[in-house]
This record gives structure tokens, sequence and C-alpha cells, in this order.
């Protein structure tokens, strides 16, 4: 049976007693099939043009009726162009045209009858890139009209005209109407059509592959040519092989139904795209289905939603394909939401439907699927899945099972769509070194729970590359917020900066002549852009001050030939408005709640201070309680941003301050730019005025006073009366964990250690809620990116918590927690914000989670309490002086973890576990977490880190620091975790010291020198001395402003990078002790760790193939882009 395609699943046309299935084994090409068809599908109905009122009587045009006056119009051409190949190929004829569809489909499917290659133009395209299209491919014959005398011209009729002057060898061939291609439809209501007369007024032709034009015919010779939208630079031309039309024409073979006599409104696809060509040409010829059409005109009537809906509501359309704008207005319209679900499938192509508008339209009753492809490698998705997800799931889909293709692992748990050529579908482009596969540069996501379906995101070089080291992607905020019916556009923005905005189009019914109008815009959307940034996470919220609203009339976005957004090129049009944004943005200080205060004693600045922090943190939402004067601001909900504002908003105001008398005004004009982080409370921050007003500078040996005593005070608050444990019996054998902080790179690893390992029966996986996603999504998407098995998050040991720590029950069920409370064993609290911006009352939410942790260990059911662990950080020794290596024991002093508030609190919950142990006999270990490095699975390593910003740094300066004699004990993240599991199981429960200290640090370090020349081998950058590196970096900083810190964010560390620098210095002086660990980091003794875990004892040197791993994995994730 080599009549059907190799593997079909569904055969068309099973059942139709007028359509003849034409051979599908590519014996014979598409010319073949119009001549098959006018023989053995005569009356099959090819197309129905639709009447324009109920009332008006439909037209039905059959295979018989087209194929006839295709005939006679490919005779018309060949009569004007030569038969002869030109560069090799049959000649190009260009179609710059916009009529009726009728008449567009005729005059493609005659140029191919007639031996040519039909080229379709997209009537948007500007001057210049019509004519760089025409002379790429060697187009020597357009179809079209030019003004006449006498009559009004049209810019389409001026620009061809102005195109036949630019091209002297182009020529220009008249556009047919409708009338003379179908003689019957010069009247209205038409005569029925008259098989025996039509065929006498029509010629025969040869068949094509006798034509001297197709002498060095092949498979791969252009049937058409499509041009893509040219969103970045001028539209490129790409050719449509027989080869692949044919395997796309087959497309529904590889789907769930038989689509023969079914009929297709398609009337909002323009014909010289792939999807408008393929549903109106392709698909009718191949599986006999029925385009419907509009009723021909001229000028031909423009597809509003509003005559499309009608139309085909008109013909009882079975399938009804589209745009997505389309669809969102619809959704407004219950009678259009009535209609659409008694559709057999409303398709949706060219860009994203918003999930709000989907989800209504899917509860509404109706079936959505999305008709995913694109002109290189055709359709991907199955355009009629048998079974379509339902509820908030509509938007994934199965590829068609002739597609052959690779899912390429990007960021963020996304994957990158490549396309391989095969006969059952072939592609027109490729991009791959062996020529055989195709890099859409598409995102996917893959379903979290059903294998086989995937929903587009957007494109790979869409995302935003944030300078801190984030992305964002901006497709599905994007998609939110287009769900607007006061939107018409959206485009997000922020590449190198550390906060994205978005420029907004409104429709043309907005009107906006002042700044009340633009404010009442803002506020119109912010519903909308609420519910993008509930979906985002937190680096990729959008902010009022980071909307920047368009005008349509004297500015409107640059569009693509699709009508989509060109992002580029509106980057372009827009740079200088959007430098001003983040301008302005700096400067939040024409707000009533950000005017200086009128008198500047300690009251009025008190009220101040409280008037700026609820203006910053509450203006934009009310309905959030007052903030609390004494609690952290970041504990409130503040963010980076946030701070930046309350900063301005102080600095501004000291500026206004008055002097004080015979002091300096210093303080009034130098505010830390760690202002709030530093002084975290309303308080805090009021004290920090009052004293800069008064010219009161508080000495560091006060500061530090200070530091301390609020680092004993919350030991002292979160070590009192602790639980006894009770002794009682086991109800599950093995070890039970309930570990913290899985979704993040360490924790993922520990994660996957503990689900391989045969010894722990059960896991309790905890982490926090998000607005982002829910727990399976964010922790598949964590596995995928840290290379682990997604096959481990389907073993039945594994419980995927959403819990709140905070709370002494974690904010779990009563049967829960009582589950947890009658089997846990053990506890590895991982779960830690890593941020060295903010002081230490901003993480007193984490020590309380240390609190209740131990607590929930204390009150376990078992003849013992679960032993804890506790993954604390080298970030407690940050003043640590003495003359030789820190012991594994605990560091009585708290000048030892002065610094930032990470170090401090970490320090803080370490003598949080010390006590419990002392008070009650916990068994509790502490790990002092070094340097973690990338994984040895796939180089998992966070670009902001400090090392891979070197990397970055080195790139751009061309330069990397060397560190002579220096040590480098990093450990690879997997093997830290591996260690961990290893400390899990090797405890001495005989021992009167319950607590240890570890240390997770290299116990064979290398050499810092080693590491930087693998480095510089990979990237092709020169080492130079740290100190001329520090040089360079400094210079830059210096010269190159905020871009330039963008661009390179070592600047940004220029602070830590300098003690590195002053630590190599004090290295090189004689007789004082020198740490060996490169940057000025201390030694850490690991004898311990290393007899407590067989994993370090094991652990091979870093060497040149880590380093591969870890550049391989920045350079995936854009580190280098």
């Amino acid at each position: 049976m080599s009549f059907y395609p190799v593997g079909y699943v569904t055969r068309q046309g099973a059942n139709s007693t007028t359509f003849t299935v034409p051979p599908q084994d590519g014996s014979f090409i598409f010319p073949d099939w119009l001549d098959w068809h006018v023989e053995r599908s005569h009356d099959h109905p090819y197309a129905v043009l639709v009447g324009e009122t109920d009332g008006e009587a439909s037209v039905t045009v059959t295979w018989g009726e087209v194929a006839r006056s295709v005939y006679r119009f490919a005779a018309k051409l060949r009569q004007t162009v030569p038969d002869v190949p030109i560069a090799g190929e049959p000649p190009v004829i260009g179609i710059l045209a916009n009529p009726d569809t009728l008449t567009y489909v005729t005059i493609i499917m005659a140029i191919v009858r007639a031996g040519f290659t039909a080229f379709p133009l997209s009537v948007r395209n500007s001057l210049p890139a019509l004519e760089h299209l025409i002379n790429k491919t060697h187009c020597q014959y357009i179809i079209g009209s030019i003004p006449s005398k006498g009559y009004q011209s049209s810019a389409l009729q001026e620009t061809t005209a102005m195109l036949l002057q630019k091209i002297p060898n182009l020529n220009l061939l008249d556009l047919p109407r409708y009338s003379t291609l179908y003689p019957r439809l010069a009247q209205y209501p038409p005569a029925p059509y008259d098989a025996v007369s039509d065929k006498a007024i029509t010629p025969s032709l040869a068949p094509v592959r006798t034509f001297a034009s197709y002498r060095d015919f092949t498979l791969n010779t252009p049937l058409y040519i499509l041009h893509s939208s040219g969103s970045t630079s001028f539209p490129k031309p790409i050719p449509i092989s027989h080869r692949a039309w044919l395997s796309w024409g087959r497309t529904f073979w590889y789907g769930d139904v038989d689509v023969c006599g079914s009929t297709w409104a398609t009337m909002t696809l323009p014909i010289f795209h792939i999807m408008g060509v393929a549903v109106t040409v392709g698909f009718p010829i191949c599986s006999g289905s029925v385009a419907l059409m509009f009723k021909p005109s001229d000028p031909p009537k423009p597809p509003t939603p509003d005559r499309v809906l009608a139309t085909a509501r008109r013909a009882k359309a079975d399938y009804m394909l589209t745009v997505p704008s389309f669809c969102v207005e619809w959704a407004e319209d219950p009678e259009a939401v009535k209609f659409l679900a008694g559709l057999k499938c409303l398709l949706y192509g060219g860009g994203p439907l918003p999930q709000e508008k989907g989800d209504h339209l899917v509860a509404s009753g109706v079936n959505i699927a999305i008709a995913y492809g694109s002109t290189e490698v055709g359709l991907m998705f199955k355009l009629v899945p048998k079974e379509p997800l339902r509820g908030t799931e509509w938007g994934y889909s199965p590829f068609c099972p002739g597609v052959t293709n690779q899912m390429v692992p990007d960021a963020n748990g996304l994957y990158r769509l490549v396309v391989t050529d095969t006969e059952k579908h072939g592609i027109c482009a490729t991009n791959s070194e062996d020529g055989m596969s195709f890099d859409t540069n598409d995102l996917l996501e893959p379903h979290p729970t059903k294998p086989g379906y995937w929903k587009v995101i957007g494109r790979a070089d869409d995302q935003i590359m944030m300078s801190n080291g984030e992305k964002t992607n901006p497709g599905p905020m994007e998609n939110i917020i287009n769900g607007n019916i006061y939107i018409r556009a959206a485009v997000m923005f922020g590449r190198a900066r550390t906060q994205v905005g978005i420029i907004i189009e409104p429709v043309e019914t907005v009107q906006i002549n002042s700044d009340e109008d633009l404010a009442n815009f803002r506020n119109l959307i912010w519903p909308d852009i609420e519910k993008a940034n509930a979906f985002a996470p937190q680096h990729s919220r959008i902010f009022k001050e980071f909307i920047l609203v368009s005008d349509p009339r004297k500015k409107p976005l640059i569009k693509t030939a699709k009508g989509t957004v060109s992002r580029n090129a509106i980057f372009q049009q827009y740079a200088e408005e959007i430098d001003a944004i983040y301008t302005a943005a700096e400067h939040p200080i024409k707000a009533e709640w950000a005017q200086p205060p009128q008198m500047w004693d300690e009251k009025a600045l008190h009220e101040f201070v409280v008037r700026i922090v609820a203006g910053v943190m509450r203006s934009e939402n009310s309905s959030l309680p007052p903030v609390d004067e004494n609690r952290d601001l970041f504990e409130q909900g503040c963010d980076s941003l946030q701070a930046t504002y309350i900063r301005a908003a102080i600095t501004n105001a000291l500026r206004e301050a008055p002097k004080p008398e015979g002091k300096s005004d210093i303080a009034a004009v130098s505010v830390p730019q760690n202002l709030v982080f530093a002084f975290p409370t309303i308080r805090r921050l009021a004290a920090y005025m009052i004293k800069a007003v008064g010219g009161i500078n508080d000495d560091t040996a006060t500061q530090t006073a200070e530091a301390i005593e609020e680092m004993l005070a919350m030991i002292d608050k979160y070590t009192h009366d602790f639980p006894v444990h009770k002794s009682a019996n086991r109800s599950v054998d093995g070890e039970v964990v309930l570990i913290t902080g899985t979704t993040g790179t360490l924790g993922t690893y520990l994660l996957q250690e503990l689900l391989d390992d045969f010894r722990v029966s059960r896991v309790y996986a905890v982490n926090r809620p998000s607005a982002d996603k829910g727990l399976p999504a964010r922790q598949r998407k964590a596995f995928v990116d840290r290379g682990v098995e997604g096959r481990l998050l389907l073993s039945s040991k594994l419980h995927l918590l959403e819990a709140d720590t905070t709370r002494p029950d974690l904010g779990l069920d009563s049967m829960t927690l009582g589950e947890i409370r009658s089997s846990v064993t053990a506890i590895i609290h991982n779960a830690w914000r890593l941020d060295f911006n903010l002081s230490l009352s901003s993480f007193e939410s984490h020590v309380k989670s240390t609190r209740n942790l131990v607590d929930l260990a204390l009150s376990v059911s078992a003849p013992s309490a679960a032993q804890i662990i506790f993954t604390s950080s080298i970030g407690t020794l940050q003043g640590w002086r003495e003359p030789r290596a820190v012991p594994e024991n605990p560091i009585d002093d708290p000048t030892v973890a002065l610094g930032n508030g990470y170090g401090e609190s970490k320090w803080v919950a370490e003598r949080v576990m010390v006590a419990a142990a002392e008070q009650r006999g916990i068994h509790a270990t502490i790990w002092r977490v070094g340097q973690l490095a990338g994984s040895t699975q796939n180089g998992a390593w966070n670009t902001t880190d400090w090392v891979p910003i070197i990397a970055k740094g080195g790139k751009v300066m061309n330069a990397l620091p060397s560190f002579p004699g220096g040590n480098v004990s990093w450990l690879p993240t997997d093997s830290a975790a591996k260690a961990i599991v290893d400390g899990l199981h090797n405890i001495d429960a005989d021992s009167e010291i319950t607590h240890r200290y570890l240390h997770l640090v290299h116990p064979h370090p290398t050499k810092w020198d080693y590491i930087i020349t693998y480095m510089s081998k990979i990237l092709k950058v020169p080492v130079v001395p740290f100190s001329e590196w520090f040089g360079m970096l400094e210079g830059a900083a210096t010269k190159g402003g905020l871009q330039e810190a963008e661009r390179n964010p070592a600047i940004k560390l220029l602070d830590f990078f300098g003690r590195g620098n002053k630590a190599l210095e004090e290295n090189m002086k004689q007789g004082k002790y020198k740490p060996k660990e490169a940057m000025g980091m201390p030694d850490l003794q690991t004898g311990n760790a290393v007899t407590v875990s067989e994993t370090l004892r094991g652990l091979k040197v870093l060497g040149e193939e880590d380093v591969q791993l870890w550049l391989g994995y920045w350079e995936q994730h854009g580190m280098f882009a």
C-alpha cells in the first residue's frame, strides 16, 4: 500500500464518495494532484464562498471548476513567460497583490501548474525589503498592478511602480480579476456550474514534468518560495521544496481525525504565509478538507473579527483557524463563545493566546488547539488532537507523529526545539553543521505530569538577559497582559538592566492627552500587570514606574510583515524613552509622599519616614495592613527596587535639611547605597535621619557594639523553653528525612541523593509556596537545570510539600504534620535566603524557622529525637584573624561573624542548634559550607556567583587574574550533597557531645592559577597579575558608568575583589602567617569531615574537565552572550 504515506495514522477520505485520495508516496507531485482531481474528484467541494447575509446563498466551487480555472491562467502564463530555467531553477513569479482569497490561491496553483515557482509576497514589506527579496530569488516576473491615469492609486500600486523602476529586468504581469478566472461569478447570484461549457473553453496542458523548466527537476526543486517576517533585518526567502510540501500536505494522515469534507473557516489568514497557503491549498488537495471563503469582491473586504465570526456561523463551519487577537475579542462576547463551543475545534496560530482568555473559552465548552509551526519546518503540533487538554492546560499539545525533533535543555526548565529533516516530515531550511536539522530557537515547556505534551513559551532570542544574571521570558507575561481589551500590543524590555519594564501600545479608542490620562490608563491596565506579576518570578516583576505607554498615532510600534511586534526594531525606536524611564526611576522624588518634611525635629523626621515607606510600599495596594514600624521592611514585602525609592526620597530630603551649626554636611549628602538594608525598619531609618540632620556620625566601635548586641539578643529570643522529647515507638522503618529548600542548587542534589539512597524510605521535601509555579513544576525545572534525572520525581517515597516554616505547625494540616511527627528521623535545614545586602533583622524569619524545626525534631514519636543537620556557611567566619586554620569547633566570638546579615544570621542559627543540643541532647550537625563549585553532572553553578563573574569580566576585559600561591578548595555541589548524606548516616549516638561542626570544602585543594589557566585556555583570554586585572576593573568602573557595570558585572563586586587584591599584597609580606586559600578566605580544617564522609575521602582534585563543564553551563545560560 505504498499509495498511502509510510506509517500513516488516520486515512483521509475513507468514507467520501466525491474525493479520491491522490497518491501520497511521492510518485505524484503537487501539479500532478491537480490533474488527478479534475479527473477523479471533479465534484468534490474545494471551497465555499459564503453569502454575506443570512438570506444570500453560498456558492460551492468544486475541484473540477478550480482546476479548469487554474489551467486557463496557467496557459496564459506559459504564453507570456518563457519556459526556460533561470539560475538552474524554474522561473520565479512573484505575487505582490491583495486580491480575494479564491483569486489568490488560483494564481498560486496556476503558476506551479505552468511549471514555474510561485512567490507570494507580503504587501506589508517595505520597498527595500521587496527589492532584496526579488533580487535574492532571481525573480523576473511579478503579478500585480500599477497606478492608471485617471484613477486614484493605492499605496501598493505606487510601491509596485517604484519596484519596477528600481529593478529594470522585472516584468509586470496583470493581476486577473475573479470574474475573469471564474466567469460565472461575474454576476450574483451566479449561475450553476456548467462543467461541459467550462471544459470547452479550457485548454489542455501537458504534464508539468515534460516542460523545459522542469528539465532538472528533483523533489528538492522549489515549488513555492515564502519568506520570513524580517523581525531583525530584511526578510529571508525560504524555498519550499516539492518534497517538503508533499510531506506537509500529509499532516492530517499523521493526526487523529479524517478531515475530508469538513469545512474550515480560515478567512483571517493571509495566503503569503505558510499557515494560509497550507490550510487553503495543501490540506484540501491532499486530504479533501473544504475551505470557507468570503464572497469575492473588488476590492476584497478585510477580515474583521465580526465578519469572520458571522461568515463562519452562516457557513456552519466545523473548524476555525485564526489569530489570537480575534479569539481575545470573541471571548468577551457570550454569543460568540456559544457559537465557538459548537465548533469541532477552534485553532489559533501566529502568536500566544492569553491564558485567561483561553481559560474562559475552555471553561465555556470551546475545544482549543494551537497551530504551531514555521515556514522553515512546517507544522509541528497535531492540528486536531483526539484528546486536547482541558482546564487551564489547553496550551499544551502533542507533536505530530511524523515530526522528528530534539529538545535541547535551555534555562529555566525550558527546551529549545530542533527539527530533523526526514522522509515523513521534510524541512525547508537547516542551520546545523550536518545540514540535516533546523534549530527553531523556540522555547517550549514540557507538561509537568503528561509526557509528550508541550507548551510554546517564546523564543530564545526574546529572552531578556538581565545584568544580575537572571533571565526573563517575556512571552508568558506579555501573553497575560495582551489579554487586556485596552491594549493593542505589549513588549517587555530590560536587557542588561536590573529591572524589566514594558512598552504598552493602547487600542485606538484610548485617548491620552495629559499626565492624568496616562495615570488613569496605567490604573486601567494594572490588574492585568498584577496577574502577570503573580505568574512571574520575583526578578521579572513589572512596576508602574517601568510602564512606558507609546503613542500609536505619532509613533506606532514597528510590526513585522506578519503583523507581530518587531522587538529589536522597537527597542531602537524607543531607546531614548527606555533610557529616560530608568533614569526617572532612580529619582522618585516627585510624588507627594516623597516631599521633604517642613520641620526637622525628631517627630517630623519620624513622620516623614513613615510617610515615604507607606508611599513606596502601600500606595499601589491599600488593602495591605500598614507597615509595622518595628518589623524589618524586607520581612513585610519590601524589595530592592522599593529600597532604592526609599533611599532616593531620604537622600533628596537630606539635601534640603539645614546644615548643623559648626558641623559638616557630609552625613546629609553621603547616604550609603545600602541604607535600607543597613537600617531596615522605620524606627532605624528615622534614627539614621535624626543623626544625619544633627551631624552625628557613629564611629565603628559603636556600630560593632550595636551589631553584637542585636545578634546576642536574637540568640536569647530563640533559645528558651525547648520542648522535652518523649520517647515512643516509630511507625515507619528506615530513615525518613524532612529537607527544606530543595529547588536551589545544593537542595536539588541533596534531594537526588536522598531519593537514590536505599537506606531512606521516605523524603519530605519542604519549600515555600510561590506565585510563580506549583512546587512539582519548580522541582522539575530545578532537576532539568542541574542535570538530574526527572524519573526521581516519580519516586513513591517523595512527598513534595509547600509549607511556611515560620509557623510552629509549618502551615501544614494536622494529618500531614502528624504523619511527619510519627516518622521523621532526620531534618536537613538547607533553605536560606542568599542576599549579602540585607541586615540581620531581615533574616529573623529564617532563625525563627530554625527554632521551629528544632522543636519539630524534639516532638517526633520515636525512641529519640530526630537528628538535625544545618547547612551553615563560611560566611560566619568573615572576621577570622587567628594565624591558623579554622578548627571544626564552635566559634563563640560573635565578632568573627560580623560583616553582613547573611553570615550573622547563620551564626545565630548555629547557636540555636548548639543550645538545643546542650539543653535537650538533640543530635545536631552543623556543616560550614565553603565555596561550592559547578556540579560534576552538568557544571551547574549559579551565574551570579563571584567565580562565574570573574569569567564574565575576563571575557569583557580580555584578561583573567592570577593569584600566585593561592589554593582553591571549591567543592562540586553534587559532591557536597553526597557528603552531607554521608554525615546523616554516620553519627555517634553514644557520644556525650551531641553537636558537631564539619567543614564542607574540598580536602584536596588545587591551585588558583591552575584553574584560571584552564579557563584562559578555553576562553582564549590571557592571564595577568591580579593587581593589573584589578586595576583594569577599577578603570572600567570609573569610566564606564552604569552601562559598563551592566556589561561587566565584576564591577559590582569591586569591593570584594579589592579585598582579594589586598589579601594577596599581605601574603607577599615576610614573617606573617599566610592563609593558603585564595582571595583572603580562611583556611579550614577538614579532618572530622573527612572521617565522617567517604565521598570527601575519595574526592579527586579539580581539573580541566571541571572547568569545561562550568563554562559550558554558563554559556548555555547566556553568561557570555
